[in-house]
């Protein structure tokens, strides 16, 4: 998707007072009305205030002035340049549509909701805005990329790829006409082309958003983990501490052998902004990068002074690869000296569910109750529970706990699991087994999801659907290790070399290994992804 349109460099934030005069002139023009004088002082008001950079509040004066007065286009063209620095997109395409409604033939609100149209998705409206572009400028460079952009998509291919032609003909060295091209080279498998077209770009001046999300899409079909690795550091340099991007690059660190730089990332996420939420999109980083959690403490002693909420982060990735020896060395220094409460609830849940994995049941019934006290739905302390009440043959209580984690934690793949140990020892077998589809259609994303149910079909005699699980996975998830693990381990199962060479290869590539790249199958071609990938079994 397209970055959106910024602010046209004519807006007149900075040199708004002489537009203002000559708005304002053509207001009272029309007769000094009191809806008139209204409309100019708060349009005035408007442009002023976002002169300064107070765009909330011009926004309240536009609107004040459009509520007036909402017959001149030019108004409606200040509040749309407004909305775009407010980062309203809808409301800026409303704004500029009511440009046209009066005035149908206005470069800037056809080449804005041109723009907006295909960043939205709206591509049939992206082609007809743009298709007006180019009749009155039939070498309009922004209309044909634009139209060459949506028909693209839409699967136009010849027509797409005509505009494009014609725009590079036009500009050739067009930032977005060179993304539309590195595209079409990814079409036709050739990844090699579609990254000389960007890579000039990426290392002169490190690009745009879109030229780097499209470098970073070549080199995850490449499996080219060191590419990888080189536009996630440019995002973080670009945009700071956004965290996707931070966790990207530490993602790349770590599989490419920087323990060091990895860890260094992961603890600037979690000392910014510790909690829930940076927990579980560490969790799912490490599971999908399918980290060995031997490494997890050497990682955490390459830092000299470890955030307390990583290291939970890391004991919960242990959970969830049912290591529960790393998880309880980990979590025993960690939660020394502290009293449970509410603050440590999570920290006392974790310690119990590896102690109950441990298989020592009465110090994990204590560190769950007390974690429980603080936090009746604390998820890591009622599995705990459910494990120990397995063990005591408590069916009955099992399965009301695994129940209520399933229930407050849809996504949750481990829960889905453990609800299928209570339905089994409950006696529902069948039910047992659907708890893992569920999971996989919770998320169809994780990986950890498709390993247990890929490993119940495989025990269920049923290795050729597993493979298809697996195989729809890495179409949707090209540069997942964990992926292309399992889908390898599978095409082992079912005698498939070739397939199994080829996702060993991946897999080493994406762990920065300099090997070549095995060809596409031509069923597995980009183009094709989302068609194949597009079902799920569900039984």
């Amino acid at each position: 998707m397209p970055t959106p349109p910024a602010p046209p460099r004519h807006a007149p934030y900075r040199t708004a007072l002489s537009s203002a005069a000559l708005i304002g002139a053509m207001l009272l023009g029309a007769g000094c009305t009191s809806r008139a004088e209204r409309a100019a002082e708060a349009m005035a008001a408007g442009q002023q205030l976002a002169a300064a950079g107070q765009y909330g509040p011009a926004q309240g004066q536009f609107d004040i002035a459009i509520a007036a007065r909402d017959d001149l286009p030019e108004l409606w063209l200040l509040r749309a340049r407004n909305q775009i620095a407010l980062n309203d997109y809808a409301g800026a395409y409303g704004s500029f549509r009511n440009v046209l409604d009066q005035d149908r033939t206005n470069r800037e609100a056809l080449d804005a909701v041109s723009q907006l149209s295909l960043a939205t998705g709206r591509l049939d409206d992206a082609r007809d805005y743009s298709s007006q572009i180019l009749a009155l400028d039939p070498n309009n460079v922004g209309g044909l990329i634009i139209a060459a952009t949506a028909a693209f998509r839409q699967g136009l291919y010849d027509q797409a790829e005509g505009q494009l032609k014609r725009a590079l003909e036009l500009a050739p060295d067009t930032e977005s006409a060179l993304v539309l091209q590195s595209q079409f080279a990814m079409r036709r498998g050739r990844f090699d082309q579609a990254e000389s077209v960007l890579q000039p770009i990426f290392l002169k001046t490190g690009g745009s958003r879109d030229v780097r999300r499209q470098l970073m899409t070549v080199y995850e079909h490449s499996a080219d983990a060191k590419g990888m690795l080189a536009v996630a550091a440019r995002n973080v340099a670009a945009e700071g501490d956004d965290i996707a991007n931070r966790l990207a690059l530490a993602r790349q660190m770590l599989l490419t052998g920087d323990r060091a730089g990895g860890a260094a990332q992961l603890n600037r996420i979690h000392t910014t902004r510790p909690g829930d939420a940076r927990r579980d999109a560490t969790v799912a980083m490490l599971a999908d990068a399918d980290m060995p959690t031997a490494t997890l403490a050497p990682a955490l002693a390459t830092l000299s002074d470890p955030d307390p909420d990583l290291t939970l982060a890391l004991a919960d990735y242990a959970l969830v690869r049912q290591d529960h020896a790393v998880a309880e060395r980990l979590l025993a220094p960690l939660i020394a000296g502290r009293p449970a409460g509410v603050g440590t609830a999570d920290l006392y849940g974790a310690r119990a569910h590896a102690l109950a994995g441990l298989g020592r049941y009465g110090d994990a019934a204590r560190f769950a109750a007390a974690a429980l006290r603080f936090d009746h739905e604390q998820t890591d302390a009622l599995m705990a529970r459910v494990l120990i009440q397995l063990a005591s043959r408590n069916a009955a209580g099992a399965l009301r706990d695994a129940r209520i984690v399933a229930a407050e934690n849809p996504d949750f793949a481990p829960g889905y699991a453990l609800l299928r140990r209570a339905l089994i020892a409950a006696g529902e077998p069948l039910l047992a087994d659907r708890a893992l589809f569920d999971a996989v259609n919770a998320n169809r994303n994780d990986p950890v999801a498709l390993r247990q149910l890929t490993a119940m079909l495989v025990a269920n005699g049923r290795e050729r659907d597993a493979l298809d699980y697996a195989r729809s996975f890495s179409l949707r998830n090209v540069a997942s290790v964990a992926g292309w693990t399992i889908r390898g381990d599978l095409c082992r199962i079912t005698g498939d070399n070739a397939c199994a060479g080829r996702a060993r290869a991946i897999v080493a590539r994406l762990h920065g290994q300099s090997i070549p790249l095995p060809p596409v199958p031509t069923d597995e071609r980009t183009d094709q992804n989302a068609a194949d990938a597009a079902d799920v079994k569900d039984n």
